[in-house]
């Protein structure tokens, strides 16, 4: 007891614990905000955890962290929510082999922030293990469906033979996972592409899968941002109309705008979050002649350049959600 009482005199009892990386301008908005606000919180970042010094006392449920000589306890105590910012793995884009130390790093370190579940007294935004989940592309469209969601039709496949395509239609071809590739000492990123049966024809599918979807024409992407109960919609155009395609190879004249979705379509994306047992997600929407269709969930979806763009302010929206006391 006496130990213990030691360790609080000399250390910062922390209220919200952030896990991130060094390089996530993201994070740095909700630093800023928690700064603005005097609230207790350490951020570590899973590319800096060698230089960190942790103990966790499994007895106790609590942590302790020194950095830079300062030290940090994390406890059901003080703790009040645990905001997690980094994948739940790591995509590897170098065409070089890991050396074992960074093997072992890599595994243990992730593993460890997986373990800090141990912490069930608090506001996960989201737990680690409910995110790995709901990364799941596949089961976002099968649960969405469930719901009542209106979905594209859509198919997994590595061959031609399975798919019926007309020369002169369009298809809609996604990867089943993020794509992040290295050549030529370039990164090179897969975005939804939108191309024609006589193209699509043409392609290798045994390499690997991918998302084929039957194309909605007509549309406005929307993308809507929940913070708990919170819902920040938006419908993305240009020139005051929908964008053709993924909007996202758009760089010019985008425009962001505040919107309101229909009652039972803000009742079905709170409830495919309560399905994955999600406290944030950014999800996809498209709105095609008065029709509202599910695309897809991201649980560490990004948000900051909404922050920029629409004044939206989903920082404030996610910070007063992580102090918000009482867990669900």
């Amino acid at each position: 007891m006496l130990k213990q009482e030691r360790i609080k005199k000399v250390s910062k009892e922390i209220e919200v614990l952030i896990i991130s990386n060094s390089m996530d301008f993201t994070t740095d908005l909700i630093c800023i905000e928690l700064n603005k606000r005097n609230v207790k919180y350490v951020r570590l970042n899973r590319d800096m955890f060698n230089k960190y010094k942790i103990k966790v006392d499994i007895e106790n449920t609590s942590m302790l962290v020194e950095i830079n000589g300062e030290k940090y306890i994390i406890s059901d105590r003080s703790l009040i929510s645990i905001y997690y910012r980094a994948p739940v793995f790591l995509r590897e884009n170098s065409n070089k082999i890991l050396d074992v130390e960074k093997q072992l790093y890599r595994s243990q370190w992730m593993s460890f922030i997986r373990n800090l579940s141990i912490f069930e007294n608090c506001r996960w935004i989201n737990n680690p293990n409910a995110t790995f989940k709901a990364e799941d592309k596949l089961l976002q469209l099968k649960k969405a469906k469930e719901i009542g969601f209106d979905i594209p039709y859509t198919l997994l496949v590595n061959s031609l033979s399975y798919l019926d395509i007309k020369d002169d239609e369009q298809y809609v071809v996604k990867s089943l996972d993020t794509v992040i590739l290295k050549y030529d000492n370039k990164e090179l990123f897969a975005y939804t592409n939108i191309i024609s049966g006589k193209e699509l024809k043409k392609s290798r599918l045994d390499i690997a899968p991918i998302i084929f979807q039957k194309y909605i024409d007509n549309k406005t992407d929307i993308r809507v941002t929940v913070i708990g109960s919170k819902i920040i919609p938006v419908r993305i155009e240009k020139n005051n109309i929908g964008i053709k395609g993924d909007w996202r190879l758009e760089k010019e004249n985008i425009e962001y705008n505040a919107m309101k979705l229909p009652k039972e379509i803000e009742k079905k994306c709170m409830k495919i979050l309560e399905t994955f047992k999600l406290e944030f997600a950014g999800i996809d929407l498209i709105e095609s002649n008065g029709k509202y269709y599910f695309i897809e969930i991201n649980p560490t979806g990004e948000w900051a350049w909404l922050n920029e763009k629409s004044n939206c302010r989903i920082d404030e929206a996610i910070c007063n959600y992580l102090l918000i006391k009482d867990v669900k």
